[in-house]
């Protein structure tokens, strides 16, 4: 992240990559493979007569769980940027539509949140798998709206969301526009209000 000295060349920029990410994913495979194949050993040894219908239920998991892992981590080693100028916002993210806006062309910033959480059906139920986490950039003017959703914690780290979000409403007080941000401490007041 850099930000310049002058008003003419202020600048807030992250540029990274989540390669350390994918490295720890990559070792998560590793052992759930390794972890596999030991099971398909003892299935081998302790049940002969049915371990071809186990190895083939066993290994389509394994392959589909890897499979998805690939897709999910893909793009993981490659750059991605978010700059804010005096003149524009600029969003680079490796496999989405370049995204950039003016200042000049819009009156408000909000910024909304939403959660998905992954599920997978079986007999028994829903199989809830990990939470993910989206913020929605919502850019509005007199004629005119763009927007540009990203993920937490794969599109930019978490603790680059923090950053971005921040330096998000201070530029558009500094440029006199309406931010409408992500209201962290009501949520927090309504989850301790739902506990109490």
């Amino acid at each position: 992240m850099s930000i310049g000295s002058t008003n003419q060349s202020k600048k807030f920029e992250i540029v990274e990559t989540l390669k350390r990410e994918f490295r720890c994913g990559i070792i998560g495979m590793m052992i759930l493979v390794y972890i596999m194949a030991m099971v398909s050993v003892g299935v081998v040894i302790e049940i002969p007569d049915k371990a071809l219908l186990a190895l083939i239920i066993i290994w389509s998991i394994v392959l589909g769980v890897v499979g998805l892992f690939i897709y999910y981590m893909r793009g993981f080693s490659k750059i991605r940027r978010f700059a804010i100028t005096n003149q524009y916002i600029e969003i680079d993210v490796p496999h989405k539509p370049y995204f950039r806006v003016n200042w000049s062309d819009f009156d408000s910033i909000e910024i909304t949140r939403r959660e998905d959480i992954a599920a997978a059906p079986t007999t028994e139920g829903l199989i809830f798998g990990p939470k993910f986490v989206y913020f929605n950039l919502i850019f509005s003017g007199a004629d005119f709206k763009q927007s540009y959703e990203f993920e937490s914690g794969k599109d930019f780290k978490v603790s680059s969301r923090k950053k971005i979000l921040i330096a998000l409403e201070q530029y558009a007080k500094e440029k006199n526009k309406n931010y409408i941000g992500y209201k962290w401490k009501e949520k927090r007041k309504a989850k301790k209000a739902l506990k109490d």
